[in-house]
């Protein structure tokens, strides 16, 4: 008899529940790379929609400590649109994102805090570590957990979820490897499918 004619001894099922609306998390940052590349974007980290014509970052953050070690959580950051407001959340995003993973106080303009604010392509925010809020939108066909903003310095529990320092994840993805491309296949929604 083998594993898979016997399951008496497989593990109890993963709860799919949503992760409780505000709840506070140190989170890293895996980037889905979408293969959009232009001169601005030439990276190849960039997602473009063909329904939408927004151009994003495909985000999946994953929980590293706590009560909800090693949930997922899917959320698009926003580079570019029809609508110019879109990339500039998206900058904000992305500005919090850094001064969270590397302790700069929103306010702080020194050379170091200036400098760790550069990144040379999106390749340096994937795998990411930093603190976020995982909210509930509960718009559309079915509630989903999302991020939408980020913990930094000048917040009070910041330190708290920073400073867990046990923050490896067990399982990373490696959303380089090269994969058989498939052009019959076109993507064609910004609703993330789970």
């Amino acid at each position: 008899m083998t594993k898979w004619n016997n399951f008496n001894d497989a593990e109890d099922q993963m709860s799919y529940e949503l992760v409780p609306h505000k709840t506070i998390a140190k989170v890293v940052m895996l980037i889905k790379k979408g293969g959009y590349v232009t001169s601005e974007f030439p990276d190849g980290y960039a997602t473009k929609s063909d329904s939408t014509g927004n151009v994003y970052l495909a985000g999946e953050f994953v929980v590293l400590n706590g009560e909800y070690e090693n949930r997922k959580i899917w959320s698009y950051i926003g580079l570019h649109s029809d609508n110019p407001r879109y990339g500039e959340i998206g900058r904000s995003t992305i500005k919090a994102m850094l001064n969270s993973a590397y302790s700069i106080h929103p306010k702080d303009n020194s050379s170091d805090a200036v400098k760790q604010r550069e990144i040379k392509s999106f390749a340096d925010l994937d795998n990411l570590e930093f603190v976020a809020e995982i909210t509930i939108n509960d718009k559309g066909k079915s509630p989903k957990n999302e991020i939408k903003t980020i913990i930094t310095p000048d917040h009070p529990k910041y330190t708290e979820y920073m400073d867990s320092r046990n923050s490896k994840v067990k399982v990373k993805i490696n959303y380089n490897q090269s994969k058989p491309e498939r052009k019959s296949e076109k993507f064609i929604s910004d609703e993330i499918p789970f």
